[in-house]
């Protein structure tokens, strides 16, 4: 793994808006690689096979670019329903990269040898999106295993024990921590505490979409009043379009 956080730059709301229009034309896992293209300097092929740590590691890095690093989000209790409001810091959910060694990606146990690689964007596409969660798993792992040994014999990954897949997916995650980052949580209401997966992603695409919805209405509402192309308007700074739009409640 390498640092390619250096890559990311901001979006700003011209560059934002035209590349949400071609991102919602295709499903996840694309969808955030089309943002991760347009914000770096990364050839999408080469994103689709970074590992699912190193994208999200540069999409927290977009994020922080573009919205800062301040995260408010929410969540349910599971045990009282009742909602928590939280505010996270995205440089606290970044988990520094790590060169790993290619003897790293062999597990071995006994008679049984597995050489294995890291899951990707082409992967988490080929899971069902709507399947159980095991069964993502475990093609998640038979897409990684390049190579499955007993005895010295190459035998497929079906053959490989349920203890052993359960081994190569704990280890897939224990060389990628930034693909699968957990929150500690507690609720005030009921004293319940427990660990949720926070998912840059999802929560980035969900953003994009809310400022995205947000800033055009704004430039309609500003074109609509004084006739101002869209690119002008966009070319404004936040705090000049606010200016303008408070003008038009008076």
């Amino acid at each position: 793994m390498h640092d390619i956080s250096m890559h990311a730059i901001a979006l700003d709301d011209s560059r934002l808006l035209d590349t949400w229009d071609r991102a919602a034309t295709v499903e996840r896992p694309w969808r955030e690689l089309v943002l991760l293209e347009s914000a770096c300097s990364i050839p999408f092929e080469t994103l689709a096979h970074l590992s699912v740590g190193e994208r999200d590691r540069l999409l927290l890095a977009i994020r922080i670019g573009t919205f800062g690093a301040r995260l408010e989000c929410e969540t349910a209790c599971p045990t009282c329903n009742a909602r928590l409001q939280l505010a996270l810091d995205a440089t606290q959910l970044l988990v520094p990269p790590r060169t790993v060694d290619a003897s790293e990606f062999l597990l071995t146990d006994g008679e049984w040898a597995v050489r294995f690689r890291l899951p990707d964007s082409t992967d988490l596409a080929a899971c069902t999106p709507n399947g159980d969660e095991a069964d993502a798993a475990d093609v998640l792992a038979d897409r990684c295993m390049s190579a499955v040994r007993a005895a010295e014999e190459d035998v497929g990954g079906s053959a490989l024990p349920a203890r052993l897949r359960e081994r190569v997916v704990e280890r897939m995650s224990e060389l990628d921590p930034q693909a699968d980052v957990s929150l500690n949580l507690n609720c005030a209401a009921c004293g319940h505490e427990w660990q949720s997966s926070f998912d840059p992603a999802a929560f980035l695409l969900s953003e994009v979409d809310g400022y995205a919805a947000r800033l055009t209405g704004e430039v309609h509402r500003l074109a609509r009043a004084y006739g101002w192309s869209e690119a002008s308007i966009l070319e404004m700074s936040p705090v000049r379009r606010q200016r303008y739009l408070s003008l038009l409640l008076q």
